[in-house]
Protein backbone atom coordinates (compact mmCIF):
# COMPACT_ATOMS: atom_id res chain seq x y z
CA UNK A 1 0.00 0.00 0.00
CA UNK A 2 2.86 2.38 0.80
CA UNK A 3 4.35 1.80 -2.66
CA UNK A 4 0.98 2.55 -4.29
CA UNK A 5 0.63 5.81 -2.33
CA UNK A 6 4.19 6.73 -3.36
CA UNK A 7 3.21 6.12 -7.00
CA UNK A 8 0.16 8.42 -6.70
CA UNK A 9 2.23 11.16 -5.04
CA UNK A 10 4.87 10.89 -7.78
CA UNK A 11 2.24 11.16 -10.52
CA UNK A 12 0.69 14.21 -8.82
CA UNK A 13 4.11 15.88 -8.66
CA UNK A 14 4.73 15.12 -12.34
CA UNK A 15 1.38 16.58 -13.38
CA UNK A 16 2.01 19.68 -11.26
CA UNK A 17 5.40 20.16 -12.90
CA UNK A 18 4.07 19.57 -16.42
CA UNK A 19 2.95 23.18 -16.93
CA UNK A 20 6.56 24.07 -17.70
CA UNK A 21 6.98 21.40 -20.38
CA UNK A 22 6.46 22.04 -24.08
CA UNK A 23 4.64 18.75 -24.70
CA UNK A 24 3.68 16.40 -21.90
CA UNK A 25 1.66 13.22 -21.71
CA UNK A 26 0.82 10.28 -19.50
CA UNK A 27 0.74 6.96 -21.33
CA UNK A 28 0.98 3.24 -20.83
CA UNK A 29 -0.96 0.04 -21.06
CA UNK A 30 -2.25 -2.88 -18.99
CA UNK A 31 -2.42 -6.60 -19.78
CA UNK A 32 -5.41 -8.33 -18.16
CA UNK A 33 -5.55 -12.06 -18.85
CA UNK A 34 -7.48 -15.23 -18.16
CA UNK A 35 -5.00 -18.09 -17.97
CA UNK A 36 -5.25 -21.85 -17.75
CA UNK A 37 -2.40 -24.33 -17.30
CA UNK A 38 -3.90 -27.32 -19.11
CA UNK A 39 -0.84 -29.53 -18.58
CA UNK A 40 2.62 -29.15 -17.10
CA UNK A 41 5.73 -31.26 -16.62
CA UNK A 42 5.49 -30.80 -12.82
CA UNK A 43 2.03 -32.40 -12.86
CA UNK A 44 -0.66 -31.83 -10.24
CA UNK A 45 2.02 -31.21 -7.60
CA UNK A 46 3.01 -28.07 -9.50
CA UNK A 47 0.88 -25.57 -11.40
CA UNK A 48 -1.03 -27.98 -13.64
CA UNK A 49 -4.74 -27.25 -13.51
CA UNK A 50 -4.39 -23.71 -12.20
CA UNK A 51 -6.54 -21.10 -13.92
CA UNK A 52 -7.97 -17.68 -13.21
CA UNK A 53 -7.77 -13.95 -13.85
CA UNK A 54 -4.80 -11.69 -13.28
CA UNK A 55 -3.34 -8.38 -14.41
CA UNK A 56 -0.12 -9.72 -15.84
CA UNK A 57 1.52 -6.33 -16.24
CA UNK A 58 0.83 -2.59 -16.09
CA UNK A 59 3.02 0.16 -17.52
CA UNK A 60 2.46 3.77 -16.52
CA UNK A 61 4.74 6.50 -17.84
CA UNK A 62 5.16 10.25 -17.97
CA UNK A 63 6.96 11.94 -20.88
CA UNK A 64 7.92 15.59 -21.13
CA UNK A 65 9.60 17.71 -23.80
CA UNK A 66 11.61 20.11 -21.65
CA UNK A 67 12.94 22.15 -24.56
CA UNK A 68 13.73 21.84 -28.24
CA UNK A 69 16.69 19.60 -27.39
CA UNK A 70 15.92 18.08 -23.97
CA UNK A 71 13.26 15.50 -23.09
CA UNK A 72 12.71 13.30 -20.06
CA UNK A 73 10.79 10.20 -19.10
CA UNK A 74 9.79 8.25 -16.00
CA UNK A 75 7.96 4.94 -16.25
CA UNK A 76 6.55 2.56 -13.64
CA UNK A 77 5.80 -1.13 -14.00
CA UNK A 78 3.61 -3.45 -11.94
CA UNK A 79 3.43 -7.26 -12.23
CA UNK A 80 1.15 -9.88 -10.73
CA UNK A 81 2.96 -12.60 -8.78
CA UNK A 82 2.63 -15.86 -10.71
CA UNK A 83 0.43 -18.59 -9.21
CA UNK A 84 0.50 -17.22 -5.69
CA UNK A 85 -1.14 -14.60 -3.52
CA UNK A 86 0.24 -11.09 -3.73
CA UNK A 87 -0.37 -7.55 -4.91
CA UNK A 88 0.86 -5.53 -7.88
CA UNK A 89 3.68 -3.45 -6.43
CA UNK A 90 4.96 -0.55 -8.58
CA UNK A 91 8.64 -0.01 -9.28
CA UNK A 92 10.68 2.24 -11.55
CA UNK A 93 11.19 0.77 -15.04
CA UNK A 94 12.55 3.82 -16.89
CA UNK A 95 13.90 7.18 -15.85
CA UNK A 96 16.09 9.15 -18.22
CA UNK A 97 17.10 12.49 -19.64
CA UNK A 98 17.66 12.70 -23.41
CA UNK A 99 19.47 15.30 -25.48
CA UNK A 100 19.01 15.54 -29.25
CA UNK A 101 22.50 16.11 -30.64
CA UNK A 102 21.16 16.44 -34.18
CA UNK A 103 18.37 15.10 -36.35
CA UNK A 104 18.15 11.37 -35.58
CA UNK A 105 21.04 11.30 -33.07
CA UNK A 106 20.33 11.19 -29.32
CA UNK A 107 22.37 11.01 -26.14
CA UNK A 108 20.43 9.39 -23.27
CA UNK A 109 21.36 8.96 -19.61
CA UNK A 110 19.48 7.05 -16.91
CA UNK A 111 17.65 3.74 -16.65
CA UNK A 112 17.11 2.92 -20.31
CA UNK A 113 16.73 0.06 -22.80
CA UNK A 114 20.04 -1.46 -23.90
CA UNK A 115 20.22 -2.37 -27.61
CA UNK A 116 19.94 -6.12 -26.84
CA UNK A 117 16.38 -6.63 -28.14
CA UNK A 118 14.39 -3.37 -28.01
CA UNK A 119 14.12 -3.03 -31.80
CA UNK A 120 13.45 -6.75 -32.20
CA UNK A 121 10.59 -6.36 -29.71
CA UNK A 122 9.19 -3.46 -31.74
CA UNK A 123 9.32 -5.55 -34.94
CA UNK A 124 7.70 -8.54 -33.18
CA UNK A 125 4.94 -6.13 -32.06
CA UNK A 126 3.14 -8.60 -29.79
CA UNK A 127 4.85 -7.96 -26.46
CA UNK A 128 1.53 -8.32 -24.64
CA UNK A 129 1.24 -11.93 -25.87
CA UNK A 130 4.83 -12.82 -24.99
CA UNK A 131 8.28 -11.31 -24.55
CA UNK A 132 10.98 -11.72 -27.18
CA UNK A 133 13.15 -14.85 -26.67
CA UNK A 134 16.16 -12.86 -25.43
CA UNK A 135 13.95 -11.34 -22.73
CA UNK A 136 11.84 -14.41 -21.93
CA UNK A 137 14.78 -16.81 -21.51
CA UNK A 138 16.88 -14.20 -19.66
CA UNK A 139 19.71 -13.87 -22.16
CA UNK A 140 19.77 -10.13 -21.47
CA UNK A 141 18.02 -7.54 -19.33
CA UNK A 142 15.49 -5.12 -20.74
CA UNK A 143 17.01 -2.23 -18.76
CA UNK A 144 20.33 -0.89 -17.52
CA UNK A 145 21.50 2.29 -15.81
CA UNK A 146 23.94 4.00 -18.12
CA UNK A 147 24.72 6.35 -20.97
CA UNK A 148 23.83 5.62 -24.61
CA UNK A 149 24.41 7.24 -27.99
CA UNK A 150 22.04 6.10 -30.71
CA UNK A 151 21.08 7.30 -34.14
CA UNK A 152 19.72 6.56 -37.57
CA UNK A 153 21.06 8.02 -40.80
CA UNK A 154 18.93 9.13 -43.75
CA UNK A 155 20.21 6.09 -45.59
CA UNK A 156 18.72 3.77 -42.96
CA UNK A 157 21.84 2.86 -40.94
CA UNK A 158 20.96 2.25 -37.28
CA UNK A 159 23.60 2.28 -34.53
CA UNK A 160 23.87 2.32 -30.74
CA UNK A 161 26.74 2.34 -28.26
CA UNK A 162 26.11 2.19 -24.53
CA UNK A 163 28.02 1.96 -21.25
CA UNK A 164 26.12 0.81 -18.16
CA UNK A 165 26.17 -0.75 -14.71
CA UNK A 166 24.94 -4.16 -15.94
CA UNK A 167 22.56 -4.20 -12.98
CA UNK A 168 19.22 -3.86 -14.79
CA UNK A 169 17.10 -1.19 -13.07
CA UNK A 170 18.64 -1.95 -9.67
CA UNK A 171 21.36 -0.10 -7.80
CA UNK A 172 24.98 -1.02 -8.52
CA UNK A 173 26.60 -3.35 -5.96
CA UNK A 174 29.95 -4.32 -7.53
CA UNK A 175 32.74 -3.15 -9.84
CA UNK A 176 31.45 -4.93 -12.94
CA UNK A 177 30.11 -2.93 -15.91
CA UNK A 178 28.75 -3.56 -19.40
CA UNK A 179 29.55 -2.20 -22.87
CA UNK A 180 26.87 -2.59 -25.55
CA UNK A 181 26.83 -2.08 -29.29
CA UNK A 182 24.43 -2.42 -32.21
CA UNK A 183 24.67 -1.93 -35.96
CA UNK A 184 21.71 -2.38 -38.27
CA UNK A 185 19.83 -1.26 -41.35
CA UNK A 186 16.17 -0.26 -41.52
CA UNK A 187 13.92 0.53 -44.46
CA UNK A 188 10.15 0.68 -44.84
CA UNK A 189 9.90 -3.07 -45.40
CA UNK A 190 13.16 -4.55 -44.07
CA UNK A 191 15.19 -4.58 -40.87
CA UNK A 192 18.44 -6.35 -40.01
CA UNK A 193 20.76 -5.91 -37.03
CA UNK A 194 23.66 -7.43 -35.13
CA UNK A 195 24.19 -6.49 -31.51
CA UNK A 196 26.09 -7.68 -28.48
CA UNK A 197 27.60 -6.78 -25.17
CA UNK A 198 30.54 -7.73 -22.97
CA UNK A 199 30.05 -7.34 -19.26
CA UNK A 200 31.05 -8.50 -15.82
CA UNK A 201 29.08 -8.89 -12.61
CA UNK A 202 30.21 -10.25 -9.23
CA UNK A 203 33.26 -11.98 -10.70
CA UNK A 204 31.47 -13.49 -13.70
CA UNK A 205 32.12 -12.40 -17.29
CA UNK A 206 29.40 -12.41 -19.96
CA UNK A 207 29.41 -12.33 -23.74
CA UNK A 208 26.07 -11.77 -25.48
CA UNK A 209 25.55 -11.90 -29.25
CA UNK A 210 22.37 -11.52 -31.27
CA UNK A 211 21.41 -11.33 -34.93
CA UNK A 212 17.98 -10.51 -36.34
CA UNK A 213 16.42 -10.06 -39.78
CA UNK A 214 12.83 -9.37 -40.74
CA UNK A 215 10.58 -8.17 -43.55
CA UNK A 216 7.15 -6.58 -43.29
CA UNK A 217 4.40 -5.21 -45.48
CA UNK A 218 0.64 -4.75 -45.74
CA UNK A 219 0.34 -8.55 -45.51
CA UNK A 220 2.10 -8.81 -42.11
CA UNK A 221 5.69 -9.65 -41.14
CA UNK A 222 8.28 -12.43 -40.85
CA UNK A 223 11.33 -12.38 -38.57
CA UNK A 224 14.15 -14.66 -37.44
CA UNK A 225 16.48 -14.27 -34.46
CA UNK A 226 19.63 -16.01 -33.16
CA UNK A 227 20.81 -15.38 -29.59
CA UNK A 228 23.90 -16.55 -27.70
CA UNK A 229 25.14 -16.02 -24.15
CA UNK A 230 28.38 -17.24 -22.60
CA UNK A 231 29.17 -16.98 -18.90
CA UNK A 232 32.58 -17.62 -17.37
CA UNK A 233 34.02 -17.01 -13.91
CA UNK A 234 37.63 -16.11 -13.08
CA UNK A 235 38.72 -17.00 -16.62
CA UNK A 236 37.35 -20.55 -16.38
CA UNK A 237 34.85 -21.70 -19.00
CA UNK A 238 31.37 -21.76 -17.58
CA UNK A 239 27.99 -22.33 -19.14
CA UNK A 240 26.66 -21.09 -22.43
CA UNK A 241 23.22 -21.14 -24.03
CA UNK A 242 21.77 -20.27 -27.40
CA UNK A 243 18.40 -20.02 -29.08
CA UNK A 244 16.95 -19.74 -32.57
CA UNK A 245 13.52 -18.19 -33.04
CA UNK A 246 11.21 -17.37 -35.93
CA UNK A 247 7.80 -15.72 -36.13
CA UNK A 248 5.21 -14.52 -38.60
CA UNK A 249 2.15 -12.31 -38.44
CA UNK A 250 -0.42 -12.60 -41.22
CA UNK A 251 -3.16 -10.00 -41.68
CA UNK A 252 -6.53 -11.71 -42.04
CA UNK A 253 -8.47 -8.44 -42.22
CA UNK A 254 -8.38 -4.81 -41.14
CA UNK A 255 -8.64 -5.71 -37.48
CA UNK A 256 -7.60 -9.38 -37.33
CA UNK A 257 -4.19 -11.08 -37.43
CA UNK A 258 -2.88 -14.62 -37.11
CA UNK A 259 0.40 -14.98 -35.19
CA UNK A 260 2.76 -17.96 -35.06
CA UNK A 261 6.15 -18.19 -33.33
CA UNK A 262 8.65 -20.94 -32.62
CA UNK A 263 11.52 -20.69 -30.09
CA UNK A 264 14.13 -23.46 -30.01
CA UNK A 265 16.54 -23.51 -27.09
CA UNK A 266 19.74 -25.38 -27.99
CA UNK A 267 20.95 -25.80 -24.41
CA UNK A 268 19.33 -26.88 -21.11
CA UNK A 269 20.38 -23.75 -19.22
CA UNK A 270 17.09 -22.47 -17.79
CA UNK A 271 17.66 -22.84 -14.05
CA UNK A 272 17.52 -19.07 -13.68
CA UNK A 273 14.27 -18.51 -15.60
CA UNK A 274 11.23 -17.86 -13.43
CA UNK A 275 7.81 -16.32 -14.04
CA UNK A 276 4.40 -17.30 -15.33
CA UNK A 277 5.98 -19.80 -17.77
CA UNK A 278 7.65 -22.49 -15.67
CA UNK A 279 10.27 -24.24 -17.83
CA UNK A 280 12.03 -27.46 -16.92
CA UNK A 281 15.50 -26.43 -15.66
CA UNK A 282 17.48 -29.37 -17.07
CA UNK A 283 16.09 -29.88 -20.58
CA UNK A 284 16.24 -27.64 -23.68
CA UNK A 285 12.82 -26.09 -24.26
CA UNK A 286 11.05 -25.68 -27.60
CA UNK A 287 8.02 -23.39 -27.54
CA UNK A 288 5.25 -22.82 -30.06
CA UNK A 289 2.99 -19.77 -29.73
CA UNK A 290 -0.20 -19.57 -31.80
CA UNK A 291 -2.59 -16.64 -31.52
CA UNK A 292 -5.36 -14.65 -33.13
CA UNK A 293 -5.41 -10.91 -32.45
CA UNK A 294 -8.43 -8.63 -32.74
CA UNK A 295 -8.36 -4.83 -32.66
CA UNK A 296 -11.68 -4.28 -30.92
CA UNK A 297 -10.83 -0.57 -30.51
CA UNK A 298 -7.87 1.57 -31.52
CA UNK A 299 -6.70 1.33 -27.90
CA UNK A 300 -7.83 -2.24 -27.13
CA UNK A 301 -6.48 -5.53 -28.50
CA UNK A 302 -7.79 -8.99 -27.62
CA UNK A 303 -5.97 -12.27 -28.25
CA UNK A 304 -6.92 -15.88 -27.62
CA UNK A 305 -3.58 -17.68 -27.64
CA UNK A 306 -1.89 -20.94 -26.71
CA UNK A 307 1.69 -21.75 -25.73
CA UNK A 308 2.93 -25.29 -26.13
CA UNK A 309 6.31 -26.20 -24.66
CA UNK A 310 8.03 -29.51 -25.34
CA UNK A 311 11.53 -30.57 -24.40
CA UNK A 312 14.65 -32.32 -25.60
CA UNK A 313 16.50 -34.83 -23.46
CA UNK A 314 17.19 -33.71 -19.91
CA UNK A 315 20.46 -34.14 -18.06
CA UNK A 316 19.04 -37.44 -16.79
CA UNK A 317 18.61 -38.67 -20.37
CA UNK A 318 14.80 -38.57 -20.52
CA UNK A 319 12.37 -36.07 -22.01
CA UNK A 320 10.09 -34.23 -19.56
CA UNK A 321 6.37 -34.09 -20.19
CA UNK A 322 5.17 -31.09 -22.21
CA UNK A 323 3.50 -27.88 -20.98
CA UNK A 324 0.32 -26.39 -22.45
CA UNK A 325 -0.97 -22.91 -21.55
CA UNK A 326 -4.31 -21.53 -22.80
CA UNK A 327 -4.84 -17.77 -22.47
CA UNK A 328 -7.26 -15.01 -23.31
CA UNK A 329 -5.10 -11.88 -23.24
CA UNK A 330 -6.00 -8.21 -23.68
CA UNK A 331 -3.94 -5.08 -24.12
CA UNK A 332 -5.61 -1.84 -23.03
CA UNK A 333 -3.62 1.28 -23.91
CA UNK A 334 -4.07 4.84 -22.73
CA UNK A 335 -2.60 8.23 -23.43
CA UNK A 336 -3.50 11.58 -21.89
CA UNK A 337 -2.16 14.96 -22.95
CA UNK A 338 -1.37 17.39 -20.13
Amino acid sequence: MKKFILLLVTVFMMVSFAVDGLADDLRGYMIPEYYSVASHHEGAEGIEGQHGFWIRRIYFGYNTQLSEKFSARVRFEMNSPAYEEGTLDPYIKNVHLQYALSDGVNLTAGIIEPPSFDRVEKFWDHRYIEKTPADLFKFASSRDFGLALDGKTKGGLVYTVMYGNYSSNKSEDNQGKGVYGRLGYESKSFYIEANGHVSSDSGSDYLFLSGFAGIKGDWGNVGANYIYLDKSKDGVDGESMSCVSAFTTLKLGKTTNAVLRYDHMLDPALKHVTGYLRFHPDAPARMVIAALTFDVHKMVQLSPNVKYVFYGDSAMGSKPESDFYINLTAKISFKTKL
